[in-house]
This record gives structure tokens, sequence and C-alpha cells, in this order.
């Protein structure tokens, strides 16, 4: 008998903004942090403190908010017509 039991539930999320220089990673509507793992599966990425500032590690090095803001790009539906 199986001790533990996986949930797989499915959501939707919509893409908002993307983080230039890292086209894996990207924001939501729901103003979190995703990105796509090697597989394809979509992750959450926590928010980090450090010291006293909040940022998000991206690809093992740590951007503050500050840093990721100048990098935003809105999500464009034209620039790729998939979706994603």
């Amino acid at each position: 008998m199986a001790k533990k039991v996986t949930l797989i539930t499915a959501t939707f999320i919509v893409r908002s903004w993307d983080i230039y220089g890292f086209p894996n990673y990207f924001f939501g509507k729901d103003k979190n942090l995703y990105r796509f793992d090697s597989r394809g599966q979509v992750k959450k990425n926590k928010r980090v403190v450090i010291g006293t500032t909040q940022g998000y590690i991206l690809k093992s090095k740590f951007y503050s908010l500050a840093q990721l803001r100048t990098l935003l790009r809105q999500h464009d539906i034209k620039d790729n017509p998939v979706g994603f």
C-alpha cells in the first residue's frame, strides 16, 4: 500500500512579464516568478531575502527586485504565437 499519494493539479498560468536575457523565466498575472525546467514543466520560484534585500535567484545568481525591474519586458503574444 502506498504511503504517499501525489495529486496532480492543473493550473493555468497567464504569462505577463518576460525577463530579458532569461527566456525560461517569467512573471505571471498572479505576480509570481515561474520558470520552465528541463522537462518543460512550469516551476514556481520563491522570493529570497539575503541580508535585507529581497530578490530572486536566476540561474544560480541573486538579482534584487531593483535589478530585475530593469530587465522586465511585457509579454507580447505576437512574438510567440504559441502563447508561451
